[in-house]
């Protein structure tokens, strides 16, 4: 998941967890149908086919079509095919403590009395 790819997400669903440094995504809806429906527009989202908006947009249009029993293509499965091989790297993020500053804050708390 691009970085700067996470607030489009964020607008888009707060069901759409995303997980910067072990580079894995996941949706928590409220059915499977729905969680494809996430996870395809996040990838339309990460691929830059649709804006956070946009894909706001379609996911009401979708949910909608379902209730009407009309077609939904995002919500029969998975668009995308996930595959970790050709993933590009976590992104474990940058440290902001050494182990030398937690090992000195331990150090400070007991010798305090």
């Amino acid at each position: 998941m691009p970085v700067e790819k996470f607030a489009a997400i964020a607008q888009f669903d707060g069901s759409v967890i995303t997980e910067r440094t072990s580079g894995e995504v996941s949706a928590r809806c409220h059915d499977e149908e729905a969680n494809f429906l996430a996870l395809n527009l996040m990838h339309d989202i990460v691929t830059g086919v649709k804006t956070g908006q946009e894909a706001r947009d379609y996911y009401g249009k979708e949910v909608l079509d379902y209730r009407r029993k009309k077609p939904t293509p995002y919500m029969a499965g998975l668009r995308f095919t996930p595959d970790a091989r050709n993933a590009p790297d976590p992104d474990p993020d940058t440290r902001i403590l050494s182990d030398g500053d937690l090992e000195r804050a331990a150090d400070e708390a007991e010798a305090q009395p």
